[in-house]
């Protein structure tokens, strides 16, 4: 970035700015709300799969299945194959 002049590198940042402006303009608001609403979901099934396993490791296994339950509604909403089987509870580190 040494050989690069500030007046030339301002210059380059106004360019990229402008481009990402006229491809946001290009796009439909309802594009960028779909997109919003699914990574909020899968953020959402996050926080699920650590709370269940944070109520699995305590042996809270009523909070657990809720928590599978929550994870199921989710992974179907958002088409995503999940194993939610927790049948076999054991550490598979023997």
């Amino acid at each position: 970035m040494d050989n690069i002049k500030d007046e030339n590198l301002k210059r380059l940042g106004k360019f990229i700015a402008e481009e990402l402006i006229n491809l946001a303009k290009e796009t439909d608001s309802e594009d960028w709300v779909e997109e919003n609403m699914r990574d909020h979901t899968i953020g959402e099934l996050a926080r699920c799969v650590t709370l269940q396993n944070l109520y699995l490791d305590r042996e809270e296994y009523e909070k657990c299945a809720i928590m599978k339950i929550r994870i199921m509604e989710l992974s179907d909403k958002l088409d995503l194959p999940i194993d939610t089987d927790l049948t076999n509870l054991e550490d598979d580190e023997e």
